[in-house]
């Protein structure tokens, strides 16, 4: 889990930058505030990850699942 501190919008996608690194394990998936994302790809932002959608993603929870 980590926290988002930051987020933009890049066309129909919302990278978040997150208060942790990524954790090492496999995932596909993201839940914030009880909704699932699938994962986008992100290269060359470290503590980021990204998602289809928008929203206020600011001082929530991330859970990679």
């Amino acid at each position: 889990m980590g926290e988002i501190i930051g987020e933009w919008s890049v066309g129909k996608y919302t990278v978040l930058e997150l208060s942790q690194d990524l954790p090492n394990k496999v995932y596909k998936k993201y839940r914030i505030d009880g909704k699932y994302y699938d994962s986008v790809p992100v290269y060359d932002l470290p503590r980021s990850i990204a998602i289809e959608g928008k929203g206020d993603f600011v001082g929530k929870t991330v859970e990679f699942l």
